[in-house]
């Protein structure tokens, strides 16, 4: 039985998609640039046709493609057809399928001619081999394929927060789509713009097409997951805590070599880039995910009770990913003082006489900042929610993205203009022994405030 008989969403989708008028025009339009791109008299022809072929590819799949996959799930929540899948007999995969390849099939299909031209021409050419090109072809594809599953997870999440009335737009997604790439996939953006610079006899290449491998593959597993969540099934939380782990060890491989002159301790590194992941996916969830006090409240009896199924299905992805940011900054203050920074570096001699650290930090001043880090989170997610308490819902992600900017950017810019370091500890955490006990006290007095709103 064929993909279009199986699953009837997709099915629906290349109906809608793909015309003979459409499927006529996409070669037209790719052939047309190729030719006028030929017509130039600037570098190698082949070369210079591969570039041009390799960046449309880039351009329908990953940026027209990532939209469509968006826009498709927004207009069916606006037109009232997304309800109505959910009750429908489609099972979580059959839904991921049709949205993921079905929706954006004519960027597929557009994709893949650019991607026969970039084999075509490649191979004419002189700084490209087969295995070069099959490398970064594919990592390009596996890069698309997560910024589809993403945009996917974007626009579900997107509609969540709409109350069934209001039309949602769709405008939103470029600017998420680029704060992934530069987040989770810099290295393989910049892998993908600088092509004919890679090649598969440098390591590097190869780790960047694993780190798109490996984001590939836990983009469609988290899709699939809020897809299933979606059609009212159950999800386990042990594969937020996988991704968490598996991620910060991906990326410290793919950062080591560029940060080996400074640091050369792989462990340091990876807490490092586990506390920084988790800080900002905390932040994120902070945004996208329901934190109002009554949740909160279910999830601290059902700790107390220790009642660990509940946990592992209901648990909030936040409440997952805090402690991983516990044992990250702890780590790095247990690590810190075991010799794992490169002394005989002259760079790093050069910054330490820069930033005037003296002697460098003690013991003290490390777990002041290591505090200083965590209480600020701590006081963050208060302040999010004693803005659930308000009554306008709708505004709450704006007013705590302001919170934010104002507490770590404008205040901090004023106070530094009075060079006031107490002022600032209010603010930032600063290398200064008992720093910490600012950010403590407003945790206090916000906790103090929110308890005496629901006494």
């Amino acid at each position: 039985m064929s993909l279009l008989e199986k699953n009837p969403e997709f099915k629906k989708n290349i109906w809608l998609e793909i015309s003979t008028q459409r499927l006529i025009m996409m070669p037209l339009i790719i052939l047309m640039v190729v030719l006028l791109a030929s017509l130039s008299s600037l570098g190698d022809t082949y070369d210079k046709l591969t570039n041009i072929s390799y960046f449309g590819m880039v351009v329908i799949l990953l940026f027209w493609g990532s939209k469509v996959a968006y826009s498709n799930i927004i207009h069916e929540y606006n037109d009232r057809t997304w309800d109505w899948q959910r009750m429908s007999i489609l099972t979580p995969k059959q839904l991921m399928i049709g949205k993921l390849i079905g929706a954006p099939i004519y960027n597929w299909y557009g994709a893949m001619i650019c991607l026969s031209l970039v084999f075509i021409f490649g191979v004419m050419g002189d700084n490209s081999s087969i295995i070069d090109i099959i490398v970064n072809s594919v990592s390009t594809l596996l890069l698309g394929i997560s910024l589809l599953s993403v945009s996917i997870l974007f626009a579900l999440l997107k509609i969540r927060e709409g109350n069934g009335r209001d039309k949602l737009k769709t405008g939103q997604i470029f600017i998420l789509l680029i704060l992934f790439a530069l987040f989770f996939n810099s290295s393989a953006f910049n892998f993908m713009f600088n092509r004919l610079s890679f090649s598969t006899v440098n390591f590097v290449t190869w780790k960047v097409f694993g780190e798109n491998l490996f984001y590939a593959i836990w983009a469609i597993i988290g899709l699939l997951q809020v897809l299933r969540r979606e059609l009212n099934y159950k999800n386990k939380s042990y594969l937020w805590v996988l991704f968490l782990l598996t991620s910060s060890l991906v990326k410290t491989m793919v950062v080591m070599d560029s940060i080996k002159l400074f640091v050369d301790n792989y462990v340091f590194v990876y807490f490092a880039i586990l506390s920084i992941q988790a800080i900002a996916l905390f932040y994120l969830l902070l945004l996208i995910e329901q934190n109002e006090i009554s949740s909160l409240k279910i999830l601290l009896r059902k700790i107390k009770e220790k009642n660990y199924t509940y946990l592992n299905y209901n648990a909030p992805l936040w409440s997952l990913t805090f402690p991983f940011i516990v044992i990250g900054l702890i780590m790095i203050w247990v690590l810190f003082d075991k010799n794992i920074l490169n002394n005989d570096s002259y760079l790093l001699a050069l910054f330490y006489k820069n930033v005037k650290f003296g002697e460098g930090y003690n013991s003290f001043q490390t777990l002041s900042i290591v505090l200083g880090v965590l209480f600020f989170v701590l006081r963050d997610f208060l302040i999010m929610l004693y803005l659930q308490t308000s009554s306008k819902k709708k505004r709450i992600g704006a007013a705590f993205i302001l919170y934010l900017f104002l507490l770590y950017v404008v205040f901090p810019g004023l106070t530094s203009t009075i060079n006031s370091t107490v002022a600032l500890q209010l603010f930032i955490p600063l290398s200064v022994s008992g720093s910490f006990l600012f950010p403590l006290v407003e945790c206090v007095l916000i906790y103090l405030i929110i308890r005496n709103k629901f006494k």
